[in-house]
């Protein structure tokens, strides 16, 4: 796959949660929506974690993994989680 398909691939990914999200308030009526619904910061950073879908799937294709559409679209929906494992404490190995 090109560089272009896979950062296409891996966006779509990163699509994937926020759209189930929203899916999930589809029946939601107006005052029970969620304020983060209209506030420009969430958008900010989503459109920020589902670029960064994109770069992981680039940097998994750049190291040498070979990377298909299905793999693409994996890494993109995973990089939330994958970003939040680099944070967590390493064991203490006495």
């Amino acid at each position: 796959m090109t560089v272009q398909e896979v950062f296409m691939w891996g966006v779509i990914g990163g699509i994937l949660p926020e759209a189930l999200a929203l899916y999930k308030l589809r029946h939601a009526k107006k005052g029970e929506k969620p304020d983060w619904l209209s506030s420009g910061f969430y958008w900010i950073v989503t459109l920020i974690m589902v670029c960064l879908g994109g770069l992981t799937a680039l940097v998994y294709q750049k190291v040498g993994v070979n990377i298909n559409e299905l793999a693409a679209l994996h890494l993109g929906a995973a990089t939330p989680l994958i970003i939040a494992s680099f944070e967590k404490k390493k064991p203490q190995i006495s």
